[in-house]
């Protein structure tokens, strides 16, 4: 898909800059790279909100329980 976007021209300089010192051959793969940062970022604070939302029930008590009686049963 192809849209138009308008930036200042110290970032348009940036995004040329790198281009030129990645392999990233245009202005397009700059940009698609920086989305897939920010998409990757977004997906971390996601499961980082997640892990700590589960760590505060009662289910991560019981898992602990499960979990260090499999430990203690993996020497057999």
């Amino acid at each position: 898909m192809k849209i138009s976007i308008s930036l200042p021209d110290d970032d348009v300089s940036f995004i040329d800059e790198f281009g030129a010192q990645s392999s990233n051959s245009s202005r397009s793969a700059v940009i698609h790279q920086a989305v897939g940062l920010l998409r990757a970022a977004s997906i971390e604070t996601a499961y980082t909100e997640a892990w700590d939302e589960w760590a505060a029930t009662k289910d991560a008590e019981l898992w602990d329980a499960i979990a260090a009686d499999e430990f203690a049963d993996a020497s057999r």
